[in-house]
């Protein structure tokens, strides 16, 4: 109890998300919980989407559990990175893609996403019916002026098709206790994905 009343006071403070009790599945790290989405939402040949150049355990996830890898690699522009959400549309629609590993606050390239570039995101993976895994393991780490928003409390339809990836190793340097906590909303994916873990 101490433990869920410690993470959905931080989220609800920092960021007005309001999480609930029966959202919560504890994995030993975010890439243990990605791998774990990838077998539970996908089969074998299935396209996963990832933005390159992203921490390099995205694509080991992908390609280590026979997925097919699609890239819609961010943009260059003017000394920042951004989303190319033409070809992030073409590579879903071309591949059928089933499954977007999202990184926000991308790593490495840095960028904190906003709201609208979220929402383009939202509304395309749910025009298409794709699922995200969206790692938000530097949530706390933002310079002034740059506002994280947690993609599954942007509507209730991103919400329902998210599977949020959040870690104290990060922020409180606790990488050693080998705990991630991963909010699932939807109750059948909260399912799937469980059984994934036990599998």
């Amino acid at each position: 109890d101490s433990y869920f009343r410690a993470l959905a006071g931080w989220y609800e403070k920092h960021f007005g998300w309001t999480v609930k009790r029966e959202w919560l599945v504890k994995t030993p790290g975010v890439v243990f919980a990605i791998a774990a989405a990838v077998r539970a939402f996908t089969k074998e040949g299935d396209a996963v989407l990832l933005q390159q150049p992203v921490y390099y355990p995205f694509s080991e996830a992908i390609k280590d559990n026979g997925r097919e890898l699609v890239n819609s690699p961010l943009k260059l522009v003017n000394g920042h990175y951004e989303m190319d959400f033409e070809d992030l549309e073409q590579k879903i629609v071309e591949h059928q893609v089933k499954l977007f590993l999202l990184c926000s606050p991308h790593n490495p390239v840095g960028r904190v996403w906003t709201e609208e570039e979220l929402r383009r995101v939202g509304d395309l993976c749910v025009k298409h019916n794709v699922l995200v895994v969206s790692d938000e393991i530097h949530c706390d780490f933002t310079w002034p002026g740059h506002e994280h928003h947690v993609f599954a409390n942007l509507d209730s339809k991103y919400a329902e098709i998210s599977i949020t990836c959040t870690a104290p190793s990060k922020t409180f340097n606790l990488a050693g206790l080998q705990t991630s906590n991963i909010f699932i909303p939807n109750r059948t994916l909260r399912k799937t994905f469980k059984k994934a873990i036990d599998q």
